[in-house]
């Protein structure tokens, strides 16, 4: 390998990035021992404490944090490091991004071994679901299983998930007291967040399972602007998830008035997703409202869907269950 490689091994591990790296690799690595390991990894996530202005943090935070909840070594200062870890997460490459099956046992871990207080947890879980950069397009499999953490009390997820419904920034500048002390570049940097689409809309399921009253939910987010700002289309579609779980359990007037107040909805993903829900449960009579609907994209949709059903070509329930659970791109304009 040369002369001087130990020396530009040092040099290079004493850059966070680098040592994360490094640590990835030996915490699978065979013939080392575990002593070794857990410091490694406390030294990875607790480094993030340390970061100077422009730093990389180390990846592989949920990779580690899962290794040391395993083996019930998780301290709270790795708590702590990793949520600095997640505040300067998107300094990393687009291209980073941990698997579902690190990320979910070192959520397991973080909620389950560390006496972290309620404001500190809902502000980690939502570090979580906005840390794009770890959790790509796993989102909603992550809220999923925070939600169904027992260590997690309800009031606490009910808490979480209205947060998640009413705001797409989670974090809003001046309105977050954050519940341990953040300098002013790292709330700008938290304040810039946004939630994943597919979260905000899982999250008015969880909600009414939590507790609130599901008819005052669709009631509520069914009309016109209820929730503003990005995202705002996919809590429509969260309540429309909503009346599909719990169809057979409302009055038939009451669903039928919410389904066509869905269809009314300026957001045409969501109409699609209307008037889809409709065919799942009343056919093709309802499918026919799309004809008159005021995008010319959905009324061509609709066309070549109904032609097809005169031809014979009847989806199943699964397949028509597939199409709501998709998500749909916006459609053109309205015309």
């Amino acid at each position: 390998m040369g002369s001087g490689t130990e020396e530009r091994l040092w040099r290079y591990l004493q850059y966070p990035y680098y040592l994360g790296l490094f640590a990835q690799k030996v915490v699978h690595a065979e013939g080392i021992s575990d002593h070794v390991k857990e410091k490694l990894c406390h030294a990875v996530l607790q480094i993030n404490m340390h970061l100077d202005q422009g730093q990389e943090p180390g990846p592989g935070l949920f990779q580690l944090s899962a290794w040391l909840g395993r083996h019930a070594l998780l301290s709270h200062d790795d708590y702590l490091g990793l949520r600095k870890g997640l505040i300067w997460l998107p300094r990393l490459t687009d291209s980073y991004a941990e698997p579902t099956r690190q990320i979910l046992p070192a959520c397991d871990g973080i909620f389950r071994d560390l006496q972290i207080h309620r404001e500190q947890a809902i502000e980690l879980v939502l570090m979580i679901l906005t840390a794009k950069e770890a959790i790509g397009d796993q989102g909603r499999e992550i809220f999923d299983h925070l939600m169904e953490l027992a260590v997690l009390n309800k009031s606490l997820k009910r808490e979480v998930c209205q947060i998640v419904v009413q705001n797409a920034i989670p974090f809003p500048r001046g309105e977050y007291q954050h519940p341990l002390e953040t300098s002013a570049s790292e709330q700008d940097r938290l304040s810039i967040r946004f939630l994943p689409g597919s979260v905000r809309r899982r999250a008015v399921v969880w909600l009414a399972r939590l507790g609130k009253d599901p008819l005052e939910l669709l009631k509520r987010l069914l009309k016109p602007n209820t929730v503003r700002g990005y995202g705002g289309d996919q809590v429509a579609s969260g309540a429309l998830d909503l009346l599909d779980e719990r169809w057979e359990l409302i009055a038939d007037e009451l669903r039928l008035s919410l389904l066509r107040k869905a269809a009314d909805l300026p957001d045409t993903a969501v109409r699609k997703r209307a008037y889809i829900l409709g065919e799942k449960y009343l056919g093709i009579d309802f499918l026919r409202q799309a004809l008159d609907d005021k995008a010319k994209s959905l009324r061509e949709w609709a066309e070549e869907r109904l032609a097809r059903r005169e031809r014979g070509e009847l989806p199943s329930e699964e397949q028509l269950q597939a199409e709501l659970d998709q998500e749909f791109d916006e459609e053109d304009s309205d015309e």
